[in-house]
């Protein structure tokens, strides 16, 4: 049994963990979205399940979420797709473009998109213009990073119960804040595909945190995702088992 003090030691390192993303996101949505970098920008939408762009792909352009959810896509050598990142509101993709290479990833909409995008040339002049802008890009790749290090701690280690508690933490936060008690949920198979586990086994635990009420289904709908009402304090519990 789990004692207090390690209870204790396990919550502040979450705590600070996801503090310092919070603040980065924070600060990188703050900076990236000034209205003259985009202003002349084009723009374009996307249907759930279109693919924005392909892993390996030349990148010529850059673009940010207006709107909507995109899951970032690596194919393991047997295949499998594995999810690396989500991306939000106020989040670039393909700045991998910016540094000369080929997108890492396939980006998938989850839903519907919606975005505005730079040409990768455009960008380099913007930089070299004005070498202040390239704090915007740092703040994108700083979150990156953030993302990834989350990725490996909390979805790549422990028990299946308590990843799926972390990545339920997760997808709360990144579209609504730390302090929310809602959360649209992906489906099993993009969980699953998050976590590196079998779709049977993410949906024994998500039915289980439901018929707990651990996850409570709310009435209003979301065209691609399920609603649902989380309660936090139980699910934090989960999360640290």
């Amino acid at each position: 049994m789990r004692n207090s003090n390690t209870e204790r030691v396990n919550v502040a390192s979450l705590a600070d963990c996801h503090a310092g993303e919070e603040a980065c996101t924070r600060a990188s949505r703050g900076s990236r979205a000034e209205p003259q970098l985009w202003e002349n920008s084009k723009r374009k939408s996307f249907q759930a399940k279109e693919v924005i762009y392909r892993e390996g792909d030349r990148v010529d352009r850059v673009c940010i979420i207006r709107s909507g959810l995109v899951k970032l896509l690596s194919y393991l050598p047997n295949g499998r797709a594995r999810i690396v990142r989500l991306h939000v509101r106020d989040q670039w993709l393909g700045l991998e473009g910016f540094l000369g290479e080929p997108y890492e990833h396939t980006a998938i909409a989850v839903g519907d998109v919606h975005i505005q995008y730079l040409s990768v040339h455009n960008l380099q002049h913007l930089v070299m213009s004005e070498p202040q802008r390239l704090l915007q890009l740092q703040h994108q790749w700083h979150l990156d990073l953030a993302q990834a290090d989350r990725w490996i701690s909390e979805f790549s280690t422990g028990g299946i119960r308590p990843r799926v508690a972390r990545l339920l933490q997760f997808l709360a936060e990144l579209e609504h804040g730390e302090d929310t008690n809602r959360v649209e949920l992906l489906t099993v198979c993009e969980m699953s595909e998050v976590l590196g586990v079998t779709p049977e086994s993410v949906s024994r635990i998500v039915a289980t945190f439901k018929r707990r009420e651990i996850l409570q289904k709310l009435a209003e709908t979301h065209p691609y995702r399920e609603i649902y009402r989380v309660d936090s304090q139980r699910l934090l519990q989960e999360a640290l088992a």
